[in-house]
């Protein structure tokens, strides 16, 4: 699975504090790390672009209410689709 559906991606807005990352980590294993996540933010101090990736392993964390790298993105550079 690549992007969920039901988050919209905003790179832009991204501050690259990774806590997507961890959140991803945590659905994943019950534990906070990085090294099992499904999502790979990319910071390049070149241009100061902000790049995030989601991998296969990326299930969209069904069990939730939302994915939570949309549920811990404060700036909102994943955010939940708008169902309007």
């Amino acid at each position: 699975m690549d992007q969920p559906e039901s988050v919209v991606v905003e790179p832009a807005l991204c501050t690259a504090c990774r806590a997507c990352e961890l959140a991803c980590h945590f659905h994943h294993t019950g534990r906070f790390g990085t090294s099992r996540r499904s999502l790979r933010i990319e910071y390049l101090a070149d241009d100061g672009a902000v790049t995030i990736t989601f991998e296969d392993t990326c299930d969209g964390c069904p069990e939730e209410a939302a994915p939570l790298c949309a549920r811990f993105c404060a700036p909102g550079a994943i955010a939940l689709r708008s169902s309007a």
